[in-house]
């Protein structure tokens, strides 16, 4: 059996915005295409009809006017009780949510420990060479206990982020 689509009812002002958002050449693509998906909607188009028109996949045309379908009362209270605030609402409405990424693997103290190391002489460490280079950082940091495992490349963002850091 069919699902039945959320009906959006726009009132004038989140109409405008929208319509502005959809239409403004500073607007970002993310959000001008969310607003064309409300405000297609709003005029009735189906999920179908939206996703064939804006070339985009059925799963974004759902996810969009079921999010906004799903804030109509909140945008609705605030447009009459503090209507200044309603476009950066519809703004927020439209926004992605948070993704967290994967967690860190190293810790902060780990990451400082490593560059710290990576400014000291290896022969006052012990080890029989004159310079460090990232494979003999990563070498180092496993033999002292720093972390259990490490790629010579992690060793080089490290590196890097601290000397970003410094200039």
């Amino acid at each position: 059996m069919p699902r039945i689509a959320k009906p959006i009812q726009l009132s004038k002002n989140q109409r405008r915005i929208l319509e502005q958002m959809a239409k403004g050449t500073h607007t970002e693509q993310h959000f001008s295409n969310r607003a064309k998906i409300v405000v297609m909607a709003s005029n009735g188009s189906t999920n179908d009809a939206i996703e064939s028109t804006l070339s985009i996949s059925n799963h974004t045309v759902i996810k969009w006017r079921n999010r906004f379908y799903e804030s109509l009362e909140k945008l609705d209270v605030i447009e009459r009780e503090a209507p200044h605030k309603l476009k950066s609402e519809i703004k927020t409405v439209l926004s992605d949510e948070y993704r967290p990424g994967a967690p860190a693997k190293f810790t902060d103290d780990q990451a400082a420990t490593i560059i710290a190391m990576s400014l000291q002489d290896p022969q006052t460490l012990g080890y029989p060479f004159s310079h460090w280079t990232n494979e003999l950082l990563q070498f180092a940091a496993i033999d002292r206990g720093i972390v259990s495992s490490i790629s010579k490349n992690q060793i080089w963002r490290f590196l890097k982020r601290k000397r970003s850091q410094n200039t």
